[in-house]
């Protein structure tokens, strides 16, 4: 429908540009927001209730079974109008990223296969006078969208299904019960807010059903138009007019909230939200989503029971002492938890088993005990710096039971191990190491199950591509069987050498298969079912998304099919279950000194530490210096700073054998300075720490 529109949009946009003098190059017309004569002229994008709840006949529920791909799906539409006095004007750049690092160009597919992120900028005009100028300002990301065919704006619309709690006013806070998977959208004039089609959308207040009234007239939007009413779907630049909309139907992709398995019927609530990561800069940052009840009644049956399930904020619920875990329970109307805590979420610091019952549309219901596990966290290593002179390399030395991290004393990570070297220094320059003990924590990654996925049992040898980027266990995986009988698997790497293989009993239907296969690191691991599987293989486009990650760890790329439809199947092994041991414990972090000598003046001579010590050292008012010479030798002693400055110069005269003398360094700044004697024609030095 939105191609069907275009040719539309463009004429009557080309139309209204003619005779308006508030567009984008004249601001003759354009009014303020304040009523003044320069300002910004920001979009304000609200999401409208009237279309969740009644375009193509409001949200369109399916049960779990029997309905294909839209098993316990709740397909819902979203229609996001700028009533503003400027419009949302998105510029595509030529920046990109992948995880944490930007490329200038595109660089095709990620390292893990994931497709990189399409760094964007928001155009903000500004009127002047007449005079009408813009700049432009990094605002997130847009992502490729394979069957759609172009570009969509990330985290632009997020929608979840929720109890309502009467206690609080504020649904977007109400218990969740389902997420949808919409992340982004295409930006562009969809429908005006002044035609037939748009009627209703645009509201001047549009937060809950009912609310707000109706902004159909060209004359609710003092800059109406503005932007030029003709953003389409481009790389370049998209966008929403003011007094435009922009529409996702609930038949389109992602358009939907995934209700869980075992819900059961009831009143409910479904929240959408627009722009929640505030990626744009608009006239209301507050009026950025809706709310408006729904009545699920394909699930089950009110008051058929089950059990409270419990997500923890860390993986497998293991943290380190001294931090903490969130236990969430799902959605309910009241909760008590083995603590005596009554609200959903408990955090907690210390180890044990943790239940919780709560009270929703299935009935009272009690949670399997979670285990939550506090790993001690290591002591600091002990370190040794090290003395240099002038623009040279430094070795620092660190042990401890764990391993050693180093950083750079603005905190970014240098390089690990129990030694460093360091680049060449002319300062004296601190660094931090840091005692990292890993431990086996686990994790999942891959779909789930096959409900919501159209596909087939199939008996080709095939399966899926994976990289290993840490060593790891692969403890399960969850299969679905046509039949019972034997299945052997195999994981083999790159060049076809096998590195693990077993033969299972099947029952037909699903299980998960135990395998605890450690796998090492490395790129192009395949899985397959040799002989013939007759397992069952996903096959849609739409409900496919390469790579599933485990960050750090594991990455399932695509599938063994060579061609361009490699990325249309799901062969056959799902839910993986994977041990790993990325995840540490850290101690706290030691400073640890490479000290630059500067070496003015004098010979570099190697420190005679057993016949010369100063203590203590640190020192505060007075310092020792023990000298013990073989023979008869006058000695000269001089404390130089950091730049080299002589700041204390004694003749301590001529002997032999072991004297101490006491060096009066009280008028000295705290600071690190480097102690010189001369004896018999050689220097010998100590560096010296001033409190």
């Amino acid at each position: 429908m939105k191609k069907l529109l275009l040719s539309v949009i463009l004429f009557a946009a080309s139309s209204a540009t003619v005779y308006s003098q508030c567009n984008t190059s004249n601001a003759s017309t354009c009014s303020c927001d304040s009523g003044g004569t320069n300002c910004d002229l920001l979009p304000d994008i609200t999401i409208s209730w009237y279309a969740l709840q009644n375009y193509m006949s409001g949200p369109s529920e399916y049960a779990q079974t029997g309905n294909g791909v839209n098993n316990g799906r709740l397909r819902i539409t979203g229609s996001t109008p700028n009533i503003g006095h400027g419009p949302l004007t998105v510029q595509g750049t030529t920046y990109y990223t992948c995880g944490t690092d930007t490329f200038a160009t595109n660089p095709g597919n990620c390292p893990d296969g994931a497709l990189p992120k399409h760094l964007i900028k928001q155009r903000i005009y500004h009127k002047n006078g007449n005079a009408m100028s813009y700049n432009d300002r990094w605002a997130g990301s847009m992502t490729y969208h394979p069957t759609h065919g172009h570009d969509h704006v990330d985290d632009w619309d997020v929608v979840t299904l929720r109890l309502q709690d009467p206690a609080e006013s504020d649904p977007r806070n109400w218990p969740i019960v389902g997420t949808g998977s919409k992340l982004g959208f295409c930006l562009m004039d969809y429908y005006k807010c002044s035609s037939a089609s748009g009627n209703g959308h645009c509201r001047d207040t549009n937060m809950y059903v009912g609310q707000g009234t109706v902004l159909n007239n060209v004359s609710d939007f003092p800059n109406d138009n503005l932007g030029g009413g003709s953003y389409a779907c481009s790389q370049v630049q998209m966008g929403i007019s003011s007094g435009w909309t922009d529409v996702y139907d609930e038949t389109l992709d992602g358009m939907w909230i995934n209700i869980p398995p075992g819900t059961c019927n009831g009143n409910y609530w479904i929240v959408s939200e627009v722009d929640k990561p505030n990626h744009f800069i608009e006239e209301d940052e507050t009026n950025n989503w809706t709310a408006i009840p729904f009545t699920l009644t394909q699930q089950m049956p009110g008051n058929s029971g089950g059990a409270m399930k419990i997500t923890p904020s860390k993986t497998n619920g293991k943290f380190c002492a001294g931090d903490s875990i969130q236990l969430t329970a799902d959605a309910a109307t009241n909760y008590l938890w083995s603590n005596s805590a009554t609200t959903q979420s408990i955090w907690v610091t210390t180890p044990g088993n943790f239940t919780v019952i709560g009270t929703n549309y299935c009935g009272t219901l009690v949670s399997a005990p979670f285990k939550v596990s506090v790993i001690p966290v290591p002591s600091a290593p002990t370190v040794t710096g090290d003395t240099i002179c002038y623009s040279g390399n430094a070795t620092l030395n660190a042990s401890g039971s764990g391993n050693i991290l180093w950083y750079n004393n603005s905190g970014q990570y240098v390089g690990s191990g129990n030694t460093f070297i360091t680049p060449t220094l002319t300062t004296t320059t601190t660094y931090w190491a840091e005692n990292a003990e890993y431990f086996l924590d686990t994790a999942k990654v891959g779909p789930v199950d096959t409900l919501n996925t159209p596909g087939g049992y199939a008996t080709s040898v095939n399966g899926l591509v994976f990289n290993v980027y840490n060593a790891m266990n692969l403890i399960s995986v969850k299969v679905f069987a046509n039949a019972a009988g034997n299945r052997t698997f195999e994981v083999r790497d790159s060049v076809g050498g096998l590195v693990q293989t077993g033969t299972f009993n099947l029952p037909a239907g699903q299980s998960r298969v135990t395998l605890n296969w450690t796998v090492p690191q490395g790129n192009g691991y395949t899985i397959k079912c040799i002989g013939a599987p007759d397992m069952f293989r996903a096959s849609q486009t739409n409900e496919i998304f390469y790579p599933y990650d485990i960050a750090n760890t594991v990455s399932i790329v695509n599938s063994t099919v060579t061609g361009t439809n490699a990325n249309q199947y799901y062969y056959y092994f799902y839910d993986w279950e994977v041990e790993h041991s990325t995840r540490s414990c850290n101690s706290g972090a030691v400073s640890v000194d490479a000290f630059v000598n500067p070496c003015i003046g004098i010979a570099s001579v190697k420190d005679q530490s057993n016949n010369i010590k100063i203590y203590p050292n640190p020192a505060k008012d007075l310092l020792n210096v023990e000298m013990n010479l073989p023979g008869n030798a006058n000695s000269v002693l001089t404390i130089y700073d950091v730049l080299g400055q002589s700041v204390y110069t004694e003749n301590l005269g001529t002997f032999s054998g072991t004297q101490t003398k006491q060096v009066n360094i009280s008028a000295l700044k705290p600071a690190v300075y480097f102690v010189t004697i001369s004896l018999g024609g050689k220097v010998y030095h100590k560096r010296l720490v001033k409190e």
